[in-house]
């Protein structure tokens, strides 16, 4: 636990010392493509959440729209699509020697343990729902109605799509329990990953 904590403080400070190398002109320029997100693959924060704000209260829309670790990687491509590559290089150089860190670090780390679950082994009937449900947990609200759209859209060969009426308004324990029910366990681990995979969170 207390290295996660470690691993979800220090990214909003690396995305701060990103932002505060940027001019007002700059900042604004960045908060403008965060409100037209789709247009780089990601979902808007709508603009009146970004009016007035200053740096840090832009990060904090950031890592709650999207999650920390999704957070830099749109910011990464932000910081490219307005020709800062020098800043995009050092988040992701500073973000990549934080984690390698951390991984190295610590033997009992959670993300690490949760892929070898869904991966290595072939999940027992039982212990899936539990895994699926960590994984899901993770997403913000954002999220996870992107990963039920994935769930009841033709995105996943072999596998028919959920109804749409049966994934509407539900929570996340649902939406597990109505992939264990369509894929079996083993389908519903297979399609989770391709699903996170292709929303970029194939870390979780």
């Amino acid at each position: 636990m207390l290295n996660l904590g470690k691993k979800t403080l220090d990214i909003p400070a690396l995305l701060l010392t990103s932002l505060e190398e940027m001019n007002p002109d700059e900042l604004r320029r960045f908060q403008s493509y965060l409100s037209s997100g789709w247009m780089l693959g990601f979902p808007p924060i709508p603009e009146s959440q970004l009016e007035n704000t200053d740096r840090q209260d832009t990060v904090d829309q950031m890592v709650k729209s999207y999650g920390p670790e999704r957070a830099v990687r749109n910011t990464g491509r932000i910081l490219r699509k307005m020709d800062r590559d020098d800043l995009a290089e050092k988040l992701q150089r500073d973000h990549t020697r934080a984690t390698t860190w951390r991984r190295d670090s610590s033997d009992s780390d959670k993300w690490r343990r949760r892929k070898e679950g869904l991966v290595m082994r072939r999940p027992s009937m039982l212990d899936v729902p539990a895994l699926l449900l960590t994984g899901l947990e993770e997403l913000t609200e954002e999220q996870l109605k992107i990963f039920q759209f994935d769930l009841s859209s033709d995105q996943l060969p072999g596998f028919p799509p959920i109804p749409e009426s049966q994934l509407e308004n539900t929570d996340r324990q649902n939406t597990v329990d109505q992939m264990v029910k369509r894929y079996g366990p083993e389908g519903a681990v297979r399609n989770t990953l391709k699903i996170l995979r292709r929303m970029n969170l194939d870390d979780l």
